[in-house]
């Protein structure tokens, strides 16, 4: 027995205090802790979100940057949308990133650290680690399963240890999460929300999280869903 805008009032309340994520038409509960989800699901779910998360992280790289970028599903839609021209030196562990740069980024030097590959087609492992450190980069982009006013979090030790070699040897953390991975936990603590330099994530990222950022070290990066290639 209330107003339509009443409801959409509460909705909004509800959502900036993270007990609800709001969707077309309402709202649905939302969950706390994130669950690891298989990669090819991974590859076609929140598509939209990870493809205008992308476009504006790319416009964070500069000629001649030396880059780290993970094989996680949003890290690889970021590597397809690297500017073809840029001249750029890249490490990845991902065999997908990779080769994505060589078939289609002639002007990045490419350097796939070396460790045993997992189902994901990522390098894993003590070699991966010892390898990963003879780098020095300029930006790092990364992904984690949670993210929440603390810092990232994730479920299995391997990514968990590869944020934090990712902090010794980049002089810039870029964390790339679209927005049903905020206001979320995870059983591992990766790094705090002081370490990350900068966060790009959607337009859907919850009020309070948004809010909470402003008050850390850390920049926050709202890309919109629907954006022209010549928006910032």
């Amino acid at each position: 027995n209330v107003s339509v805008e009443t409801i959409r009032r509460d909705l909004r309340i509800l959502d900036y205090q993270g007990f609800v994520k709001r969707k077309y038409g309402g709202a649905v509960k939302a969950a706390e802790k994130a669950q690891e989800i298989p990669y090819t699901d991974r590859l076609v779910q929140y598509k939209q979100e990870k493809e205008a998360i992308a476009k504006k992280a790319a416009k964070l790289l500069r000629e001649g940057d030396s880059l780290f970028i993970d094989g996680k599903t949003s890290a690889l839609t970021f590597a397809r949308h690297i500017p073809e021209h840029l001249e750029l030196s890249v490490v990845t562990n991902s065999i997908h990133v990779a080769n994505e740069l060589i078939q289609h980024k002639p002007a990045c030097e490419v350097f796939l650290t070396g460790g045993e590959v997992n189902s994901d087609g990522l390098m894993t492992g003590p070699k991966f680690h010892q390898g990963l450190r003879d780098f020095h980069v300029d930006k790092a982009f990364f992904s984690a399963i949670a993210v929440n006013e603390t810092g990232c979090y994730y479920t299995r030790t391997e990514p968990q240890q590869l944020a934090r070699i990712l902090k010794e040897i980049s002089k810039e953390l870029v964390l790339l999460a679209d927005s049903s991975k905020i206001n979320k936990i995870a059983l591992l603590y990766g790094l705090g929300i002081d370490d990350l330099n900068v966060i790009v994530t959607d337009e859907e990222v919850p009020e309070n999280f948004a809010y909470s950022i402003e008050s850390t070290a850390s920049e926050l990066i709202i890309a919109p869903l629907q954006q022209d290639d010549d928006s910032s």
